[in-house]
């Protein structure tokens, strides 16, 4: 930890870590939601032998229905804390549906070097086992400790302090369910205390060219999965109904059936990012597709939704196609 104390504001916004089930033992199928910031923190003891922490109930919704304005004014709330001085790290406690898509956008929009440390939990803090508290107190630990600055934003789950860009959520129930599968995990949290071996290289908040002040709203953009026998229907839906852009998350290297090919190569189709439904492994340029015939993007090593962030923020600042290709591999 810092030898300094350090002061460390949590703000809430919903997700299993704040629900009530019926019983100790549900692990699942529970909806409510119990517990409020303060609460969540009075559930752990010694919590101010690692720092003064202060505590907000933003809004309190499940990370399935989060909606583009919701991530807006959770970003916006984020730096104002830690721009006003009086915040030396801000942890944000979310649902896991969702939680690597806001903490990517968090990461690509927060102009600050302090510590941002996203988290929640599998199972409902007050059943057997929960992982919720732990995740908590370990979280807001690494917020307190100066080696974490300059790190971006980082999931820290199941004991280690995850890349907000590469994090991923892999299983539905176990409560090591986030992982990166090729780097991403830059250090643990043992006995809350925070180790790092790694740090990312790619931009983020500082460096990131992406500014808060200049989006009003995000542009629309989908999310197409293709598989054996898919059809141009949604992507003519989504085309009709004003998309911007449209990620396509296509097989193997990314690769897409004829009838995506042929409705991209049409005129005054939106901007489209070829991603893959694989979880590991990365899309490049021209890899088995023209992209540059095609005018697509490729998606490199971002999963589809995760894409699908990256690309409503470059809409934010270009339509260029070379300058969104030139993103996505920097990013």
């Amino acid at each position: 930890m810092s030898a300094q104390r350090a002061h460390v504001h949590v703000i809430s916004t919903g997700g299993t870590i704040a629900c009530q089930p019926v019983s100790p033992t549900q692990v699942t199928g529970y909806s409510s939601f119990a517990f409020t910031a303060d609460q969540l923190l009075a559930g752990i003891p010694g919590l101010d032998r690692y720092a003064d922490v202060t505590a907000e109930q933003l809004f309190s919704v499940g990370s399935s229905a989060l909606s583009d304005e919701n991530l807006l004014t959770l970003a916006r709330r984020v730096e104002q804390v830690l721009a006003s001085g009086g915040a030396d790290g801000v942890v944000v406690t979310h649902g896991t549906d969702t939680m690597e898509e806001t903490a990517f956008f968090l990461h690509l929009t927060v102009h600050s070097d302090k510590p941002v440390i996203v988290t929640g939990s599998m199972r409902p803090s007050s059943v057997l086992s929960a992982d919720g508290p732990l995740n908590l107190l370990n979280s807001i630990a690494a917020a307190a400790d100066s080696a974490s600055r300059g790190m971006g934003v980082m999931l820290c789950l199941g004991d280690l302090l995850l890349s907000a860009r590469d994090a991923m959520k892999t299983s539905t129930y176990r409560t090591d369910a986030f992982q990166c599968m090729e780097g991403g995990v830059l250090g643990s949290v043992i006995g809350a205390q925070a180790y790092y071996s790694y740090a990312p290289v790619r931009p983020h908040t500082l460096h990131s060219e992406f500014s808060l002040g200049r989006i009003e709203s995000l542009p629309h953009v989908e999310v197409v999965y293709t598989h054996i026998g898919c059809t141009d229907l949604l992507l003519r839906s989504a085309a009709e109904n004003g998309c911007r852009g449209i990620v396509i998350a296509g097989t193997g290297n990314g690769s897409v059936p004829p009838v995506v090919r042929d409705f991209f190569s049409a005129p005054g189709r939106p901007v489209w990012v070829r991603s893959s439904r694989v979880p590991g492994g990365r899309v490049g340029l021209n890899g088995g597709v023209d992209d540059e015939a095609l005018g697509a993007v490729a998606g490199c090593g971002f999963s589809p939704h995760k894409a699908r962030i990256l690309l409503q923020l470059a809409l934010t600042v270009t339509n260029d196609i070379p300058r969104i290709r030139d993103i996505f591999a920097r990013y």
